[in-house]
């Protein structure tokens, strides 16, 4: 079905009426590996083989104009990713969330499809879930040791400033809230991190802070951004179920 400009949320983007919609979806297993440039040309793929009608840039190189709100580092799983477009024909939401999945490599799916809420500045926090393993520690040593690192007054780590240099930070005054568990031999931290465009805290500066400070390298780190969340403590665009539920 055509659009309208009387229809709700269509707007007029260079002559073209578009509806701007919001992609939900997880990245996990093999494609946690994926860079983000290699997810955006997978995307790419996706909405053209799955027929889904977008709006693409003008221009000498034409391609599908889509945003993610916070990029995942390599290796990081996510429970709540999104990708904003822009389609140019009305479709059911649950029509397009099921064409995408039926053209989606392993380890990406989609879990809703909505018309955008908040603005990717809306985001002001993550909850990420890290499961670490060490020889010679069991999960309870490993856990007593994330707690007795946490728990210092400071915790200076290396991070890249804006001219890529290296520079001392400590990320104590960041972390915003943290609980540490084991389950078997693996400790198991939950922690609350800074994200968006003032302060952006990657959890695995804090991790390999961690093996230098009791001097072992991890057999086993396991990343999982499990929450994006606003300056209210929202999940961002709150009407969406929290990650879990998904």
């Amino acid at each position: 079905m055509s659009l309208n400009i009387g229809m709700k949320n269509v707007v007029d983007i260079q002559g073209t009426l578009c509806l701007p919609i919001r992609v939900f979806f997880i990245k996990e297993g093999p494609s946690k590996y994926m860079s983000h440039l290699d997810l955006m040309r997978c995307m790419t793929r996706t909405i053209r083989r799955a027929g889904v009608p977008i709006w693409y840039t003008e221009g000498f190189n034409p391609h599908p104009f889509m945003t993610f709100a916070l990029p995942l580092s390599l290796g990081t799983s996510g429970l709540c990713e999104t990708m904003d477009v822009r389609m140019t024909t009305d479709m059911p939401f649950e029509e397009v969330k099921q064409r995408l999945n039926a053209a989606l490599c392993e380890g990406i799916r989609v879990t809703k499809v909505d018309y955008q809420g908040q603005k990717a500045t809306a985001i002001q926090s993550a909850v990420y879930q890290i499961t670490l393993t060490a020889e010679g520690f069991s999960g309870s040593q490993l856990r007593d040791e994330l707690r007795k690192y946490l728990s210092q007054d400071a915790i200076i780590v290396q991070k890249k400033n804006k001219k890529k240099q290296l520079v001392d930070m400590d990320v104590k005054p960041h972390i915003l809230s943290y609980e540490v568990s084991s389950e078997g031999e693996c400790a198991v931290l939950r922690i609350k991190l800074p994200a968006g465009n003032d302060v952006n805290i990657n959890p695995g500066i804090i991790i390999k802070g961690l093996e230098y400070a009791i001097g072992v390298e991890f057999g086993k780190c396991d990343v999982i951004r499990e929450r994006i969340l606003t300056a209210s403590g929202e999940d961002f665009y709150s009407n969406f179920p929290h990650a879990k539920e998904a």
